[in-house]
């Protein structure tokens, strides 16, 4: 498996000028589950679901979990990969290594036990993260932020419900962790795809959501 494949108005809020960011689309308060989506990553996502939008991040979750038909997100159902990776989650010594970053956070959701988070953003930064449960997750860049996203040319599902390995295919290269608000949006732009992004020290709310 490859290193790629494996959350108002319309839109979300601008970060504040102290972040140096310029007007993108931003989860910066309040729930991320319940912040509406720009229009196009709602549309993007119901084509994917065969629905004709998805509002919110929440509502994203439920409609994957469907796709599970109900049955709980287990550790052998993320993307692991025995691979070269640039991302891991350590719980207790034993290293899980990841297709995509996020897993690793999820993982923390998943056990009792603290789980120490590598990843590397698409610029080439290594991140640290070290998480507890889904109540604590701490970053060595305290600026850090995690993107969420689909391919815009994602096509709608031929049968009843799309399979998680096409939703691995379409969404995770573009679920990213960068080192600040800049590096997320320079990267953003070179992209064919409907992204946001979100404080990463926030990244365990999905992740409960997920595995609930």
């Amino acid at each position: 498996m490859s290193e790629d494949p494996c959350p108002c108005c319309d839109g979300t809020d601008t970060l504040n000028a102290e972040s140096g960011a310029s007007a993108e689309r931003w989860i910066t308060d309040g729930c991320v589950l319940d912040a509406e989506l720009p229009r196009n990553l709602r549309s993007d996502l119901g084509r994917f679901l065969g629905m004709e939008s998805v509002d919110t991040l929440g509502e994203w979750i439920l409609e994957v979990r469907r796709c599970v038909d109900g049955d709980s997100i287990t550790v052998e159902g993320l993307c692991l990969t025995d691979e070269t990776t640039a991302h891991w989650g350590t719980v207790a010594g034993q290293r899980y290594r990841f297709a995509c970053f996020y897993d690793a956070v999820i993982l923390a959701a998943l056990t009792d036990r603290p789980v120490d988070i590598r990843t590397k953003s698409p610029d080439g930064t290594v991140i640290h993260a070290h998480a507890a449960g889904t109540d604590e997750l701490s970053v060595t860049h305290t600026e850090a932020v995690f993107s969420f996203g689909i391919d815009e040319a994602v096509e709608t599902p031929s049968n009843d419900r799309p399979t998680l390995e096409r939703g691995y295919a379409a969404i995770c290269p573009y679920v990213k962790a960068f080192p600040e608000p800049k590096a997320y949006e320079r990267w953003a732009k070179s992209v064919s795809a409907a992204t946001i992004a979100m404080p990463l020290a926030g990244a365990t709310e999905l992740a409960a959501e997920l595995v609930r």
